[in-house]
């Protein structure tokens, strides 16, 4: 990501690149990362966008090249460095058309030591969820349009939580904004809602091997069903997420 972009600075800890570990700063020249980032943290201030959870720290990792392509391997390397520098959710706006061994070892590592996984069900114009966010272990993120209905490139399949993938407004390298489209853009929303919660009550969602359940739990309580879509898990699964929502007259903030 642009972490000199003027809705950004200040925002990343640390950043990687597993493409080229020995490499310092990392550049996008691809948009991809920035505009995930802008989705999760864009500073609170007077310019630009608001970030999701903009008092978040946000640890760069670098796994696709600058035309947006890369390696299961990479994505592993990113995933086992965010693990060893102790992060707390791990966003993984990519995925793969098939399961891979290496690929779910490293998420079932994750998930033992308390690392959230939240992954984009992908484009995949109602065809099945691609890898990760397939696994039972990682929460997939499917899109919804601005009727409030399964984005249509959106993945259908094991969807756990659906949000807003469509003309979102963020950040874009050199201090530029963009519209974008997509469950990539779906999954930073969710990211950032954990974000907020960890961050509101960190020992109960402190890391243990029952921190997903704990999560999940807490996101379905955030999550609201679409009637006409509801007997659909497939589309839209649990809802869409909300930081806030009123159920049976008790308000959750």
């Amino acid at each position: 990501m642009d972490s000199n972009h003027e809705d950004l600075k200040g925002v990343v800890k640390k950043e990687y690149n597993a493409l080229e570990p020995s490499k310092g700063v990392i550049e996008d020249k691809f948009g991809h990362g920035t505009a995930v980032a802008g989705i999760i943290a864009s500073n609170d201030n007077k310019i630009g966008t608001l970030g999701i959870a903009p008092y978040a720290d946000i640890y760069s990792v670098k796994v696709l090249d600058d035309k947006g392509r890369g390696s299961v391997e990479s994505i592993v390397k990113g995933i086992e460095w965010s693990i060893d520098n102790n992060v707390d959710i791990v966003n993984i706006s990519v995925g793969l058309k098939k399961s891979d061994q290496k690929l779910k070892r490293v998420i079932d590592e994750a998930n033992e030591k308390g690392v959230i996984v939240v992954a984009a069900a992908g484009n995949n114009y109602g065809l099945n969820a691609d890898y990760p966010a397939r696994y039972q272990n990682v929460i997939s993120v499917g899109a919804i349009n601005k009727k409030m209905k399964r984005a249509k490139y959106s993945a259908r399949g094991k969807i756990d939580f659906v949000a807003p993938g469509e003309d979102i407004l963020t950040t874009s390298p050199k201090d530029n904004y963009i519209n974008v489209s997509g469950t990539s853009m779906a999954t930073p929303f969710v990211s950032g809602v954990i974000a907020n919660i960890i961050m509101q009550e960190p020992v109960k969602y402190s890391k243990t091997k029952s921190r997903f359940t704990s999560i999940y739990k807490t996101l379905k309580k955030y999550s609201t069903p679409y009637l006409s879509e509801k007997s659909d898990m497939k589309s839209l699964g649990n809802g869409l997420i909300s930081l806030k929502k009123e159920t049976n007259n008790e308000k959750i903030n």
